[in-house]
C-alpha cells in the first residue's frame, strides 16, 4: 500500500473516533486538490505530496477543539503540524524535506501568501472552495473577496463552475 493510501486509512480511522464530520470535507478537499494539480500539470510525485497534505490539512481540528474550545485557523494549523510531523515520521518513501514540506503546508494551509511561496495553491484553493460550499464563508462575498484568492486557471474554472460567473 502506498503512503497516500496508508495516510488516507489512518485519517479515516482518526476522524471516525474524533470527529466524523471531518471525513467528507477532507476527502472532497483531497479530490479537488488532485484534480486541480493534474490540470495545472504538476508531476505525479508532487500530486501525491499535495494529496498527503490535503488528507492531513485539518488533522489538528479535533485537538484544537479539545485544547482551545475552537478550531480557528491558527489553532488548528499549530496542532495539525504537530500531528502531521508525528504521523509522517513513520512513513517510508518520503524524504525528510518532503515530510517537512507537508508539515509546513498543514501548519499554514489557510494562509494565502504561504500557499504561493510554498507551491500549494491548489490545496489552498480546494479548501477554500469546499469551505464556501459548506457554508463556512459568506457567499455574498464571493465576487468581492474570495475569487481574488483563486489564482490558478484550473481553480478559477472550478470556482466558476460551482458558483457561476461574477455579477455584472
Amino acid at each position: 500500500m502506498c503512503c497516500v493510501d496508508r495516510l488516507e486509512c489512518r485519517m479515516l480511522e482518526y476522524y471516525t473516533l474524533k470527529d466524523p464530520s471531518q471525513i467528507v470535507h477532507t476527502l472532497c478537499v483531497r479530490e479537488y486538490t488532485r484534480l486541480l494539480a493534474r490540470q495545472e500539470g504538476y508531476a505525479a510525485h508532487q500530486v501525491s505530496l499535495l494529496e498527503i497534505a490535503a488528507l492531513l490539512h485539518d488533522i489538528g481540528c479535533p485537538q484544537s477543539k479539545e485544547k482551545y474550545g475552537n478550531s480557528l485557523p491558527f489553532n488548528q494549523e499549530r496542532e495539525g503540524a504537530v500531528i502531521a510531523a508525528e504521523w509522517l515520521q513513520q512513513e517510508v518513501g518520503l524524504e525528510s524535506s518532503e515530510r517537512e514540506w507537508v508539515v509546513t503546508v498543514v501548519g499554514s494551509h489557510h494562509q494565502f501568501k504561504r500557499s504561493r511561496e510554498l507551491g500549494f495553491q491548489v490545496l489552498f484553493e480546494s479548501d477554500m472552495i469546499v469551505n464556501i460550499q459548506e457554508g463556512y464563508y459568506d457567499r455574498s462575498q464571493l465576487w468581492h473577496y474570495y475569487d481574488k484568492m483563486i489564482t490558478t486557471l484550473s481553480g478559477q474554472r472550478l470556482y466558476r463552475l460551482l458558483f457561476g460567473d461574477p455579477p455584472k
